[in-house]
């Protein structure tokens, strides 16, 4: 069996980083992951060696010397510094044992605004004496001269067992000056690769050290392994020929080629290319009479329905650009929405217009109603690429909604590249199942017409209908579906028990965007039909409809996550800790999307939230969106989403990550559908809190026979306070799982 690293002092020991007033500061958030053995057996522990080259002590006494401190300390600082790249927390500490050595502490992990150099906290190792305390993390030294022969004395700090112990680290030198590291590590707590990582990157930074290089005074040490940021380089390679034209016009040719092809398809009515090219024509040019032109907003309360999609189009072919409003969404919101959006024409429905509350100065146009008069004969484009497509308003952080303006050449550079990797054509039916005031609806209204499709667009209804769903898309022979996992869990529910799964033989593809895609779906939507491909997707309304996509195979029945992929066209993504750093793989950090082509111009009349999230990042180069999304980089170049940046939880000192409870929970035969949120209503005491949807009537949901499920899949740690069984989980505007009503509001 591997040796176990020291992990526990026996001799005088020093501990890097400090917590206020003198506390030890914690230990360093590391990607390790739970420990799963429930037997007394103990953990495998692996081992890793990784000397210098000859000279580099010698090198390491010279250059420290000009900087005022010892070799010894530099190296010290050099650990720190790799625990830091490693690292998601901004303080740390760790246990180094050395013989002879003074209890000292030293400095808390500094953020960029100290300006503190590595030899600056070399420095600083001296402090207010802290008392030697163990860690989960140790660095032993003996930094004395070897025996001759090359024998190597032992650590002062003898290995001692320790169950909860992560890492151990031993460094000696030899008598050619050579320093040897040797890295130890419960091989169950760690993601592969990661510690020879860290240990590449402690070795390489010492030799750079002894070579007197820049590292000793560079603000920020770039740590993460070539390797790494190479494939990443190859990863975001991705420039691709932007198409021509505008996000509306391809209608207009496929209305010349294929006048009597189905544009859009309800239960009660069939449009024509030629149908709907008309009908666009006359909306267009009755806006434009009315004064819409580039760069005004044109906004479309509607819902569902052949009207809808002319609707969408008509606003385009004006030269304006759409905003998206749910008609649901209550007055008080829907009248802000419109001042906000400064838009005094509105696109509706008669049976909307007549109950809804309007504000005063806003002109409405009923599209089933009002333009059978309006001359339907062609409209020249007037817009260019680069002028805006629609707004559509987010939810913000301070509460007032965020309008992202996205333009043609954005919307069109992302719909295309979904179109040629799917091999998307005049055959393809997609049901229209997000709402329009969400950004996959942009695809099910201009995507599947730019390949020559049909879009099938569902009834209007205040609640989800997965019946209905299956009945539409037997009738119109629907071929593909995009839409967020909630929705996608429905349909399956509808098919797995109702006997109806043969409604969907024609179905070919089927993307999950816009949430975490539950690792059961897919083999779910297997079962019902093996012909189809699944794809997880994603990419905030900031980086237009998707910018990233995976083709989901097989899952790894102890997976807890699907991968999000990698960039599409002409998308780049970068995952940057809170230094705007590049993170090691495995290591959580903000997903910063990067495009010349497929980024939002910014947020509609908000200048200072627009300069907040799409900034220039010295280190890259380049304009970025930051996302508020948590994700890491996986060794194969795979982007696994993580979560948003505020919902991070931590209970007992532990980092949880939701959706491992989610999946632990789905795997119960019982479970159809899982949640969990932290309940913050106690301020620094979350707890975690679970729902639950029952998989059927065959077997009820029992709250205790849960728990005992997930006690023997989890730790302590990760366990939900309650659990609590719903006929059905909440849902916003967007399809998505609404996780505040679960947690009762944004301050819980």
């Amino acid at each position: 069996m591997p040796e176990r690293p020291s992990l526990t002092p026996s001799g005088p020991s020093e501990r890097w980083g400090a917590g206020t007033a003198g506390e030890p500061a914690p230990p360093p958030a590391l990607p390790v992951v739970a420990a799963r053995r429930t037997g007394p057996e103990p953990p495998a522990w692996c081992r890793a060696s990784r000397p210098t080259s000859a000279g580099v002590w010698d090198g390491l006494v010279e250059a420290a010397r000009s900087y005022g401190v010892t070799a010894g300390e530099a190296i010290v600082a050099a650990f720190a510094e790799v625990l830091r790249t490693w690292s998601t927390t901004d303080r740390f500490g760790f246990t180094h044992v050395s013989a002879g050595a003074r209890g000292v502490t030293a400095a808390q992990r500094e953020r960029d605004a100290d300006g503190r150099t590595l030899a600056r906290r070399a420095q600083r190792l001296e402090g207010a004496g802290v008392p030697p305390s163990s860690s989960p993390v140790v660095l032993a030294t003996a930094l004395h001269r070897s025996a001759p022969g090359g024998a190597r004395r032992a650590p002062v700090a003898e290995p001692s067992p320790r169950d909860d112990g992560l890492l151990g680290v031993d460094v000696t030198r030899d008598e050619r000056g050579a320093v040897e590291a040797v890295w130890r590590w419960p091989d169950e707590r760690w993601p592969p690769g990661a510690v020879e990582a860290m240990a590449d990157a402690f070795r390489s930074l010492l030799e750079r050290l002894a070579a007197n290089g820049p590292e000793w005074t560079a603000g920020h040490l770039r740590l993460v392994p070539e390797e790494q940021l190479a494939r990443r380089a190859r990863t975001n390679a991705t420039k691709t020929p932007v198409p021509g034209g505008l996000l509306h016009t391809p209608v207009i040719e496929q209305a010349r080629l294929r006048p009597h092809a189905p544009a859009v398809i309800t239960a009660g009515r069939t449009l024509s290319y030629g149908e709907l090219y008309g009908r666009t024509n006359q909306v267009g040019r009755r806006l434009r009479e009315l004064g819409a032109r580039p760069g005004r907003l044109v906004a479309v309360v509607m819902d569902k329905g052949w009207e809808q999609i002319v609707a969408l189009h008509g606003v385009l072919a004006s030269g304006a650009a759409y905003v998206p409003i749910d008609p649901a969404v209550p007055a008080e919101r829907l009248r802000r929405l419109l001042r906000q959006a400064r838009a005094g024409l509105v696109l509706t429905h008669s049976r909307i217009d007549a109950r809804a509350a309007w504000p005063d100065r806003v002109r409405r146009l009923c599209v089933d109603t009002d333009f059978e008069e309006v001359d339907d004969g062609p409209l020249e484009p007037v817009q260019r690429q680069t002028d805006l497509a629609y707004v559509i308003f987010t939810s913000g952080s301070t509460g007032t909604p965020k309008g992202v303006m996205v333009d043609h050449r954005g919307a069109l550079n992302a719909l295309h590249d979904v179109n040629r990797r799917l091999g998307m054509g005049p055959a393809d039916r997609c049901l229209a199942l997000s709402g329009i005031s969400f950004d996959l609806s942009v695809y099910d209204t201009f995507g599947v017409t730019a390949a020559g499709g049909a879009v099938v667009v569902p009834d209007p209804s205040p609640y989800p209908d997965p019946g209905h769903w299956a009945r539409l898309m037997d009738a119109a022979d629907v071929t593909f579906v995009l839409a967020v996992a909630a929705l996608l869990e429905m349909l399956a529910a509808h098919l797995e028990s109702g006997g109806e799964r043969d409604r969907i033989g024609r179905l070919r593809t089927v993307i999950q965007a816009g949430d975490v895609l539950p690792v059961t779906l897919p083999d779910r939507l297997r079962a019902l039909n093996p012909r189809v491909r699944v794809y997880n997707g994603g990419g905030p309304a900031e980086s237009c409809v998707l910018s990233v996509m995976h083709a989901v195979g097989r899952v790894d029945p102890a997976a807890t996550s699907i991968p999000l992929g990698r960039p599409m066209a002409n998308q780049r993504y970068h995952v940057l800790d809170e230094r705007l750093q590049p993170c090691p793989d495995w290591v959580p950090g903000e997903i910063h999307i990067a495009s010349e082509v497929g980024l939002a111009q910014g947020y509609w009349r908000d200048e200072e939230r627009t300069a907040a999230h799409f900034r220039a990042v010295p280190g890259l180069g380049e304009r970025v969106y930051a996302s508020g999304d948590m994700a890491r980089y996986l060794p194969n170049g795979d982007l696994e989403i993580l979560g948003r940046k505020d919902f991070q939880v931590k209970i007992q000192g532990v980092r949880i990550e939701l959706g491992e409870i989610e999946a632990a929970l789905a795997e119960h035969p019982a479970v159809a559908s899982a949640v969990v949120v932290a309940d913050r209503t106690v301020p620094d005491l979350p707890l975690l809190r679970a729902f639950v949807v029952a998989a059927g009537e065959g077997r009820p949901v029992v709250a205790d026979e849960l728990r005992l499920f997930l006690a023997r899949k989890l730790p302590s740690a990760m366990l939900p306070a309650d659990i609590t069984r719903l006929e059905r989980m909440p849902l916003n505007a967007n399809g998505k799982i609404d996780r505040l009503a679960l947690t009762g509001g944004p301050g819980r």
